[in-house]
């Protein structure tokens, strides 16, 4: 099973682009090896029993990215192999907005998936919109099975035999829909429930030709079911694992980090000192208020610290507003204007204010909360009080950690994401921190400010 070829032009976090490269590598790989591509047609008729290779596989991949008819089509057509690609009809000719990591992703539109089984490559539906398929009712599975499928063959002339879950999730009553609506086949990952769920190998981009070739043995697809089966025990152990690395790094970790903290901050401080000046008498000669704004925020486990930001509202603002705009993207509510999540034309900014927040300038006084110990470089953006107590449960983990000057949020869209996909990606950040991402983050910071990154 593949996503996405070529080179990522972003992050990677979900190892979802192999390159032209390595794809081509894997392709001769199995062709050498004596690795027989099935059709659909051949794969089916190895589930009914008929006489099939020992080393046989078939070409499965999902989401519908543009990639897979310019990259992935003309190369597996030019190798001989035969595929599946699975679409979302609702989301054709669209972007991939069920992650917040890959949003931008372009998805091919109907024209260009017509002329795909000419080269080899089947269509199949990936349900309507790539939504969990769990907990469904049955009038949401019907639109999600059958209605996608009739979309599908309505806009390409394309009736599709073989159905993938997004994220590889099903339970009894989606697979009941799936054979009820006549699939021949329907695939997941890791999690072998019969022929309306078999699992798939996950090619990642981060796979040697040495793990590729290991995800091809016996022993791989044996754990990987018994993985997907046992997934309390898996769990536990990752956790168990999480735990010793972090009694074992973590204080190492720390250290780092303060002591880049304490370097970083205090250097930018003294090599922007004259250009935070300027901006401060900028706004003291606006409207003669004072340069920098004092805040209570919330910081790691809650507790409340004092965040310095050059002043870019005028005094005395109503947060109303605010507060009614963030209580409904918790309810999940779409509340883009213009492209941006934040309070439109906010009357309270000022001119200088507006400049300010445009290219993040009114932020660097949080370089003194980085030096003094309230914040750290990158981490999750510091909440107010009202805003913490707003937060559902289920994100918590984002106080579990210093908030950041910048952070996943802040490269990843900032005004263009609401807060649930702020909070969702804080959560991604807390559980895969590392140096190492720290570091990426910080790199990426610097074209996202360059280029306006979202700001508002």
């Amino acid at each position: 099973m593949y996503h996405y070829f070529g080179d990522a032009s972003h992050a990677d976090p979900e190892q979802l682009f192999v390159s032209e490269e390595a794809f081509a590598a894997q392709l001769r790989y199995l062709q050498r090896s004596g690795w027989r591509a099935l059709t659909l047609d051949e794969y089916l008729a190895a589930l009914d029993g008929a006489p099939t290779p020992r080393r046989s596989y078939l070409v499965t991949i999902d989401d519908g990215h543009e990639s897979a008819v310019h990259v992935a089509a003309p190369a597996l057509q030019a190798a001989g192999v035969p595929s599946v690609l699975f679409v979302c009809p609702d989301r054709m000719g669209g972007r991939a907005e069920w992650t917040a990591a890959y949003s931008g992703e372009r998805l091919a539109p109907a024209e260009e998936l017509k002329g795909l089984p000419d080269l080899g490559m089947e269509l199949g539906v990936h349900s309507a919109d790539h939504t969990r398929m769990v907990g469904m009712d049955d009038a949401t599975l019907r639109v999600h099975v059958t209605d996608a499928r009739d979309q599908l063959e309505a806009t390409t002339g394309v009736r599709a035999r073989a159905f993938a879950y997004p994220y590889g999730t099903h339970d009894p009553a989606a697979r009941a829909a799936v054979a009820g609506a006549g699939y021949d086949v329907a695939f997941a990952v890791a999690r072998e429930q019969g022929r309306f769920a078999v699992d798939r190998v996950f090619v990642r981009s981060g796979d040697s030709m040495l793990r590729f070739r290991f995800k091809l043995s016996t022993a791989y697809r044996v754990i990987s079911r018994v993985g997907g089966r046992a997934w309390r025990l898996r769990h536990a152990v990752r956790g168990l694992g999480a735990r010793l690395r972090k009694a074992t790094s973590g204080r190492f970790a720390a250290a780092v980090r303060r002591l880049t903290d304490i370097v970083v901050s205090g250097a930018a401080l003294v090599a922007l000192a004259i250009p935070m000046l300027l901006i401060a008498a900028a706004i003291r000669l606006e409207d003669g208020g004072p340069a920098l704004f004092r805040q209570q925020r919330v910081g790691m486990r809650r507790r409340p610290f004092e965040m310095l930001k050059f002043r870019t509202m005028a005094p005395g603002g109503d947060d109303r507003a605010l507060r009614e705009l963030i209580a409904r993207e918790l309810r999940g509510e779409d509340t883009v204007v213009d492209g941006s999540s934040k309070l439109h034309r906010d009357p309270r900014v000022t001119r200088v204010g507006r400049l300010l927040r445009r290219t993040s300038l009114d932020e660097l006084p949080q370089l003194i909360n980085v030096l003094r110990g309230d914040m750290t470089l990158v981490g999750p953006r510091p909440c107010l009080e009202w805003e913490a107590e707003m937060f559902p449960a289920e994100y918590q983990a984002r106080f579990d950690v210093p908030p950041g000057l910048t952070g996943l949020w802040q490269v990843s869209g900032r005004s263009a994401l609401g807060t649930l996909d702020m909070l969702r990606l804080d959560v991604r950040y807390v559980e895969q921190r590392t140096l190492a991402r720290d570091l990426e983050i910080l790199v990426r910071t610097v074209p996202s400010l360059l280029g306006g990154g979202g700001a508002r």
